[in-house]
């Protein structure tokens, strides 16, 4: 079995890093996996035309591959046309290489939100309308029983979309996020002298209960509701936010960070209790997990979203995760009763939640514990095999 991944590679993007370690998996296994890069940065400067011939020039690449698995984020097909070109442009490519008459996947990493949001007055309605009939006829009508063409999603919140949206029945598989997985690490804890040691060294006080965010900074992961809960919490409470903005973002979230760092500077030191690190290399983003207390995801309750590469690494971490309870975590949460979860948008509740679980340790073991045990069951070798037998047309 020769199997070709589509998607954008060697560049700061999560759906690359989810390659990477989708791709290592399935080597591990002995098959040969390939991966045929997206070049989103050039796509962003052509023409609709030029668009369409450069994705028909991916049939040529892919003859001799037996499985051609596409990574798909709208933003990959949009080129500078939005999300109507990104729809267009992706059902002009599907159809140029079903016509190579191969077994195609595509691992949906977003769901058609604008399926689901809310139309207000006649021309929202119409609008709403559209593009449902346009989702219909461009993307539903391709995964049906005569293509070989198989959708995979993270939840089954999202296959019910799909599947709502015009997918045939059978053609929507679910295959949860992979987890980068280091078990070893997570039983060599440092102890409490090492902790107030490293601690020291990154500039933190001895009795400083660390609270900790990583991954890029976008404002749907819930910033504001972190930095107002921290207001509200005692002065050994410190805050550290890890990565930077995703490079090909124009969001805001960043300057909002550092424009509440400033205006709050004197207020209960809270200035001072907060840390931006900007990005880290690995081992030094290490160093922070380990003086970690709390990893907190309180992403927004308009989230919509089917998986969480920062939360499954935040679970590996072996430390306590107080997220936001948005439908993809609480589905998480349902299987493996591994997160502490709040009401999203709720600064003080996540601040009364995280100074309560301070003193709540046999409970955080146990989430812990239950968090390790989900980690390894989706590790990305495990999740590789599962792929193998979608590609091989098996049930699991």
């Amino acid at each position: 079995m020769r199997i070709a991944q589509i998607s954008t590679w060697d560049v700061a993007c999560g759906i690359a890093g989810y390659t990477k370690g989708l791709v290592n998996g399935i080597l591990q296994h002995g098959i040969t996996c390939t991966v045929v890069p997206i070049e989103e940065q050039k796509l962003k400067y052509m023409t609709r035309g030029e668009i369409k011939e450069y994705f028909n020039s991916y049939s040529r690449q892919l003859i001799d591959y037996d499985i051609i698995h596409i990574q798909h984020e709208f933003s990959f097909f949009a080129g500078s046309y939005g999300l109507n070109g990104s729809i267009t442009n992706f059902n002009s490519f599907l159809k140029g290489i079903l016509n190579l008459n191969k077994k195609v996947f595509v691992t949906f990493h977003t769901e058609p939100s604008f399926l689901l949001e809310p139309s207000y007055g006649l021309t929202g309605f119409g609008k709403k309308i559209v593009r449902k009939l346009q989702w219909e006829y461009y993307m539903s009508s391709l995964f049906n029983f005569k293509n070989q063409l198989n959708a995979i999603v993270h939840t089954k919140k999202t296959r019910r979309i799909f599947l709502d949206s015009g997918f045939a029945d059978n053609s929507v598989h679910i295959i949860k996020q992979g987890v980068t997985f280091s078990h070893t690490h997570n039983i060599n804890k440092i102890n409490g002298a090492e902790k107030i040691a490293l601690k020291k060294k990154l500039g933190f006080p001895d009795e400083a209960i660390i609270l900790s965010m990583f991954g890029f900074i976008s404002t749907y992961k819930g910033y504001k509701t972190a930095l107002n809960a921290l207001k509200s919490l005692p002065e050994n409470y410190y805050l550290v936010i890890t990565g930077t903005s995703h490079p090909n973002s124009t969001d805001n979230a960043l300057d909002e960070i550092v424009q509440f760092i400033n205006k709050y500077q004197k207020h209960k030191n809270l200035g001072s209790r907060i840390k931006l690190t900007g990005y880290l290399e690995f081992e030094d983003l290490r160093s922070y997990y380990d003086i970690t207390d709390f990893c907190l995801a309180p992403y927004e309750p308009t989230t919509i979203l089917s998986s969480s590469a920062a939360l499954t690494w935040a679970l590996s971490s072996g430390k306590p995760v107080i997220a936001s309870k948005i439908a993809s975590f609480e589905e998480l949460n349902e299987e493996a009763n591994c997160l502490h979860l709040f009401t999203p948008g709720a600064p003080g509740e996540l601040a009364y939640k995280i100074q309560n679980l301070t003193l709540s340790t046999e409970l955080n073991q146990q989430l812990v514990a239950n968090g390790l045990i989900y980690c390894e069951a989706n590790q990305w070798l495990n999740i590789a095999k599962k792929h193998l037998e979608i590609y091989e047309g098996r049930k699991f």
